[in-house]
């Protein structure tokens, strides 16, 4: 079994850094996620920690993606030094931008509505952030609203890309595993069933529909009152999206293309980013705010 990262090794890390741990933000597997304060500029930064010993390709290959996407709706990368680790003793970091808001999330579970407004300004920002990622090849396979953020502007921000996949480079998961890396109720069949020649920019999509139909209804309609991941799993493959009523949306057409993105049949969906924004602005001309 994997060791877990101590406060002690934290505390020692964020003095050699420089740095005042604020309080943590997120944890999962071997990484561990802190606001943190520079002691000498005063700036609010992330630091992201992680042991090497399991996940270190992992964490390559995302310092790897946020670096080649470089978009404005995406924390940067300051600091790290994945490049220094030699021993598996160690813990690699990564320094990030700090993005002062709360996760869409903690948003919908606070019972947030959203407007149509609202919801074309966040799938312009996505798909404005997956034609960037379709080029370089690379698929976040994790978009849900923990790794969205809502800024104090109203901006929204697409965060972790932890399990991206590069499809230039070879995979990390064992083509035999029953499962992929994915979240059960956001992720395509495609992902969690792991058929790997099948991945593309269209699980991406898939999940930006389950999103933004969450944003409309305020719950996720394949896990609500699932009672099991098995369920959630069946929901998927064999469920559609509702078709959602929603202000504005005087032909129906926004609410046909929120179902076309979260189609389960792959073939279904809109075969590149670049279809999808033709679609998108074809329905924004009908829609009335």
């Amino acid at each position: 079994m994997a060791r877990s990262i101590t406060k002690e090794e934290i505390k020692k890390l964020a003095k050699q850094l420089n740095l005042e741990i604020l309080k943590e933000i997120g944890k999962g597997g071997q990484k561990q996620v802190y606001k943190v304060q520079n002691l000498a500029s005063h700036e609010i930064k992330v630091l992201k920690v992680i042991i090497p010993d399991t996940e270190l390709e992992r964490l390559k290959r995302e310092i790897r993606a946020v670096k080649i996407i470089n978009h404005d709706n995406i924390p940067k990368i300051l600091e790290t030094n994945i490049e220094e680790i030699t021993s598996s003793s160690q813990i690699a970091w990564i320094l990030e931008e700090f993005v002062d808001g709360e996760s869409l999330r903690i948003a919908l579970n606070n019972g947030e509505k959203f407007s149509l407004k609202e919801i074309v300004v966040f799938l312009d920002t996505m798909f404005s952030i997956l034609e960037i990622t379709e080029s370089k090849n690379i698929v976040h396979r994790d978009i849900k609203p923990d790794n969205i953020i809502i800024d104090n502007q109203e901006k929204f921000w697409l965060i972790d890309f932890g399990i991206a996949r590069h499809l230039d480079l070879e995979s990390l998961t064992k083509s035999n595993s029953p499962f992929g890396p994915c979240t059960i109720g956001y992720s395509a069949s495609e992902q969690f069933r792991n058929r790997k020649k099948e991945i593309d920019i269209r699980a991406d999509l898939f999940s930006i529909g389950v999103v933004c139909a969450e944003m409309i209804s305020g719950s996720n309609p394949y896990l609500k009152n699932a009672k099991d991941i098995l369920e959630v799993i069946k929901n998927i493959e064999n469920r559609p999206l509702p078709l959602f009523k929603i202000e504005g949306d005087t032909q129906y057409l926004f609410a046909r293309f929120i179902k076309t993105l979260g189609d389960n049949r792959i073939s279904r969906r809109p075969r590149t980013v670049k279809e999808t924004k033709r679609l998108f602005d074809l329905v924004k001309s009908t829609l009335k705010f």
